[in-house]
């Protein structure tokens, strides 16, 4: 599997977009790597600086986005929903933005485990800039892309050697012909970046005891596949991309013929009272009878639709969710598939290998499976289980012939009504599901 990884150029000082040409002086100067990735490690390939389109294909790329063009601000926010936390956050940053938010673009960035909804962090950028560095990467190829800041793939400062003779550090140092780069990794979602002269370039006193590591592809490859790699929430679903906005006939009334003669049928009759077994005097209601029925079964189809609709959306979103979180492998090994494995199933499985691998109990384990058949056995009232087959993940089992011939819709109500999740695989045969079936269709 490739990879490649693109560190984005530094915003121009003091430059502003032009309506036209944006930031094309910076077109070339994107920086790439591209590595050949497996289960463990990544391979350095081959690398070098141009625009977007003369970068090699991958099937994942990583962009990292200089922490100088990002500023991160912890705050505490609403528990409302994505769209009106949208709304509120100009109002939650007006006091921390110096040029105003005219020209800025917030994104809260997802919790992090263990941590306060309420407590996020806040990625604020140059709107200008970074609609820029979005329409370049529109032309790249490739199947999945995301944009961290770059000073996420530093290690913190408690998991790095703090030497001054540190291979690896919190702090990172880019030098140009007049400056000196500062970019700190503070905490797991917080990181700045300075600029010194450097006639002038100094450490705080904070940080005198770190060396600043050179950017280099030497160590940013292996720390930006390890950041990839990781699959807890906050780095697995951490994507600058999706602060960029998506892109935002009257009809004639026509009254039907047969009601337009609004008269009544009986105006005209030559008799003074109207008999009720008159057809004349049904004309109009049945008129009505039927608009009303049309209307009702429109309706009623309309609904339909939409709950299918509907339906679809919401199992295509919860497939979507889920794709952020799967491993590469596990992604790769789902596309070769050809079973009708869902994304959710593969994601539950994958969470079940992970939990295994830490030594931990899981829901599809084979005691707490065999306990979920016996509760189910029980409450049939059957006897004992002619043959099961376990294969790690869910059982496939047979009730043994006598007592009283269940059906398999009684078999599966049963199970519903106890939270367990059971499929008819026909010929008296079921298949226990774990997770209450979590992920199956």
């Amino acid at each position: 599997m490739s990879l490649l990884i693109i560190h984005c150029p530094i915003k121009p000082f003091n430059q502003v977009a032009l309506s036209e040409g944006g930031f094309n002086s910076q077109k070339e100067l994107f920086e790439w790597c591209l590595a050949e990735s497996n289960a463990l490690n990544a391979q350095f390939q081959s690398s070098g600086t141009g625009s977007i389109e003369s970068m090699p294909y991958a099937d994942e790329v990583i962009v990292l986005m200089p922490t100088l063009d990002i500023r991160l601000l912890e705050k505490k926010v609403p528990l409302v929903s994505a769209k009106k936390l949208e709304q509120v956050l100009p109002s939650l940053i007006e006091d921390d933005v110096l040029g105003g938010l005219e020209n800025s673009l917030a994104y809260t960035l997802p919790p992090l485990p263990g941590q306060a909804g309420s407590q996020r962090t806040i990625a604020i950028m140059n709107r200008s800039w970074f609609d820029w560095l979005t329409t370049e990467f529109e032309r790249i190829l490739t199947s999945r892309i995301r944009m961290i800041p770059d000073c996420f793939i530093l290690p913190l400062e408690n998991e790095s050697i703090a030497t001054r003779d540190a291979e690896q550090s919190c702090l990172a140092l880019k030098q140009t012909d007049l400056l000196a780069i500062y970019t700190w990794h503070q905490s797991e979602h917080l990181g700045i970046a300075w600029v010194e002269y450097m006639q002038d370039a100094s450490l705080p006193s904070r940080l005198q005891h770190l060396k600043a590591l050179s950017w280099s592809w030497e160590w940013m490859l292996g720390n930006t596949y390890a950041y990839s790699r990781r699959t807890d929430m906050a780095a697995s679903s951490l994507n600058l991309l999706l602060a960029s906005p998506h892109a935002r006939k009257s009809h004639k009334k026509r009254s039907l013929a047969w009601l337009k003669d609004s008269a009544s049928p009986l105006a005209h009759s030559s008799g003074a009272i109207a008999s009720w077994l008159d057809y004349r005097l049904w004309i109009k209601p049945t008129r009505w009878a039927v608009y009303a029925s049309c209307s009702m079964f429109l309706g009623l189809g309309i609904y339909t639709s939409w709950l299918a609709i509907d339906d679809w959306r919401w199992g295509r979103n919860m497939d979507i969710s889920a794709a952020q979180f799967l491993a590469p492998e596990t992604a790769k090994l789902l596309a070769q598939s050809k079973t009708n494995t869902s994304i959710a199933q593969a994601l539950t499985i994958q969470v079940s290998q992970e939990a295994r691998n830490k030594g931990l109990a899981t829901d599809a384990d084979f005691i707490a499976m065999t306990g979920k058949l016996a509760q189910l056995k029980t409450a049939l009232g059957k006897g004992s289980i002619d043959k099961m087959e376990y294969d790690g993940y869910r059982i496939d089992f047979e009730f043994k012939p006598g007592g009283e011939p269940l059906t398999a819709a009684d078999v599966i109500s049963k199970a519903q009504s106890l939270g367990l999740m059971v499929a008819d695989l026909g010929n008296s045969r079921y298949r226990l599901q774990p997770f209450a079936g979590l992920g199956t269709n």
